[in-house]
């Protein structure tokens, strides 16, 4: 499929911050339970990351959409210009903790990064050739299922989510640690 785009990744630097300052009172109520002597454990650190759902990369994505001919797959009826904006992130409470009590570790597994929204600007859509028959549903599906497609295949905003995923966690997680006296590892 011949696209043209123009991507660019933005970290949510904002959302995590707004997430960090909601999940540092958790993590503030779990440091008051455990002391240097305690061990911690995985539902003491699920607990400090009690957040449901976190978006940790925005991809805005100017792309082009092609729109097959219904009795001929191969011919291609118009293509379709559009902006969008798709969001990844995790489930939090799909982390799980490999916690090593010797040596006083805690190593997160994270999960997979998916798309958690697709926005579309409808004021943006323009067509070659102008004005297909085409209802507006099908041409918002088609859309936002080629830009999901774009997002899921972006190497860079995958590496961008995960890293502002650690930064958030790392966040989360370092009151609790630190009184306890453990170290987060990746």
């Amino acid at each position: 499929m011949g696209k043209t785009m123009k991507k660019r990744i933005i970290p949510l630097i904002i959302g995590a911050a707004i997430v960090v300052a909601a999940g540092g009172a958790a993590g503030v109520a779990a440091v008051g339970e455990i002391g240097k002597d305690n061990v911690i454990s995985s539902s003491q650190l699920e607990k400090a990351l009690d957040i449901s759902q976190l978006s940790t990369a925005e991809f805005i994505y100017n792309g082009v959409a092609e729109k097959y001919e219904e009795d001929d797959p191969e011919k291609v009826m118009c293509y379709i210009s559009y902006e969008s904006s798709v969001k990844v992130g995790i489930q939090m409470q799909d982390i799980q903790f490999n916690i090593d009590e010797e040596k006083k570790t805690v190593k997160p597994i994270l999960p997979e990064i998916t798309v958690n929204t697709v926005s579309l600007d409808e004021n943006a859509i323009s067509y070659i050739p102008e004005d297909p028959d085409i209802p507006m549903k099908d041409i918002i599906t088609l859309c936002k299922n080629d830009a999901m497609n774009e997002a899921a295949h972006s190497e860079e905003l995958r590496e961008t989510a995960e890293e502002n995923l650690k930064a958030v966690v790392e966040a989360l997680l370092s009151p609790l640690l630190d009184h306890a006296e453990y170290t987060l590892v990746w």
